[in-house]
């Protein structure tokens, strides 16, 4: 049984790829492919990965993504991408700046304020007029760049706390949602749990990366600058984050504001993780969990990982089709920034990133999403002028596979377009996934 499983997974794949991706090489096709393989056999999960060039795309796919039914993965499945959906609400921001709504030093009390008091007077019971009332004075100072490069102390409404020496894992909205999979939570509601409301975090300094607090958050707050200046004054639903988009996307990228995975048609994601369990993991299946896009502008994206790629093409690549390059060009980390403007520091999951010799292969950006039952990482990198995108069905404590996958797929893909044959190892450490470490194949034979 399953080595016939195994034999129609792989004809599926190869169905996929070649009928809806033929015009590349092999070598891309099997760099991803291979890479898909490896992962899904070492996590057993679903994987998804896509590539996006100045030519056109390909894809890999490999594991099973619904355990019960035993179906194959295929490169057109959807997943939940979760904050993958930040870099997308971040050059959105971009664009409105670029036509002189605001700036990144505006403040963003004033922007989203009269929208507050308007949605309040029409529904007292959201009792919430002002960011003041949250947060008081912390927040009236708080800028369009403080929240884009999570610099702020607003605290994180998905408050996930990693099991850390010796303590438990703890997640209490996780437990609020896994009780509850039927409720959509809106932005404001989240606003108002009382690990965030009335609560402020002192953002610190740290080695290396400078200030930096992670906060979604953050991102549900320009959720309502991008509502404010679009002249809503309706539910937050009426917010069409898709105007954002270009023409070619607006069809393949879906923005998730009610409703389960299923309902958008994607894979099943399973939680793994550790948290709220007396011991051991999860091993929850949240296809039919609408919480899986709390978040809004901080998490809700679903597509399958061609569309994808190519969104993160459009944005941080040649077309800059989501805003103009000079800002999003102010969105990029610099080489020894863990995080830019709603960017990740994707070259420190390249093999090729090093602190006083960094390779020109050691660059890249873009965002890792992480939400409950699905992990992924998509980005730019520019040596090789490729986007690349990668979704798993499973979330895990330190959220390697997405790394792990990166490491092997955007070497592989190296070794075709540059012929130079990388070795590379992957090493978990962390919490956001671990140190990919490669060498030429000249250079590992050297003692």
């Amino acid at each position: 049984m399953a080595l016939c499983q195994r034999y129609a997974q792989t004809v599926s794949l190869l169905l996929a790829i070649c009928g809806a991706f033929a015009t590349f090489p092999d070598g891309l096709q099997t760099a991803l492919q291979d890479a898909a393989r490896r992962t899904s056999d070492k996590y057993n999960c679903s994987v998804s990965i896509a590539l996006q060039t100045v030519d056109g795309a390909v894809a890999a796919a490999q594991g099973i993504v619904d355990l019960s039914s035993g179906r194959s993965a295929n490169p057109s499945d959807k997943y939940a991408w979760g904050s993958v959906t930040k870099m997308f609400t971040a050059a959105s921001i971009m664009k409105l700046i670029s036509k002189g709504a605001f700036s990144l030093d505006s403040k963003v009390a004033p922007l989203v304020d009269p929208l507050l008091a308007r949605n309040f007077a029409k529904d007292p019971r959201l009792n919430i007029s002002s960011v003041e009332e949250l947060w008081g004075d912390s927040i009236k100072d708080v800028t369009i760049r403080e929240l884009l490069g999570m610099k702020t102390g607003v605290p994180d409404f998905d408050r996930a706390q990693p099991a850390m020496s010796g303590k438990p894992a703890k997640d209490p909205l996780r437990a609020k949602l896994y009780a509850e999979p039927d409720r959509m939570w809106s932005p404001l509601e989240l606003t108002t749990v009382p690990w965030v409301a009335g609560q402020w975090n002192k953002c610190r300094w740290h080695p290396f990366i400078g200030k930096f607090c992670y906060s979604s958050t953050n991102y549900i707050l320009l959720g309502l600058v991008l509502e404010a200046n679009a002249g809503n004054s309706s539910a937050w639903q009426s917010f069409q984050q898709s105007s954002f988009l270009p023409p070619e996307l607006k069809d393949a990228i879906l923005f998730a504001d009610k409703g389960a995975p299923k309902d958008y048609g994607a894979v099943h994601g399973y939680d793994r993780t550790s948290y709220n369990m007396a011991s051991g993991h999860n091993n929850h299946d949240n296809y039919n969990v609408s919480g899986v896009f709390a978040g809004w502008t901080a998490s809700n994206v679903v597509a399958d990982a061609p569309a994808v790629a190519r969104l993160a093409w459009e944005i941080f690549g040649p077309p800059s089709s989501v805003a103009p390059k000079r800002y999003v060009d102010q969105m990029v980390p610099s080489r020894t920034q863990l995080y830019g403007l709603g960017a990740f520091n994707l070259g420190f999951f390249t093999g090729h990133a090093k602190m006083l010799r960094n390779s020109a292969l050691g660059h890249g950006w873009g965002h890792l999403g992480a939400t409950y039952g699905y992990q992924s990482v998509a980005g730019y990198f520019p040596e090789l002028n490729i986007a690349m995108a990668i979704a798993t069905n499973i979330e895990t404590d330190t959220q390697q596979q997405p790394a792990h996958a990166l490491c092997y797929a955007y070497n592989g893909v190296a070794k075709v377009l540059l012929g130079k044959n990388f070795v590379c190892s992957f090493t978990a450490a962390g919490y956001y996934g671990g140190k990919c470490t490669c060498k030429t194949a000249e250079e590992s034979l050297m003692v």
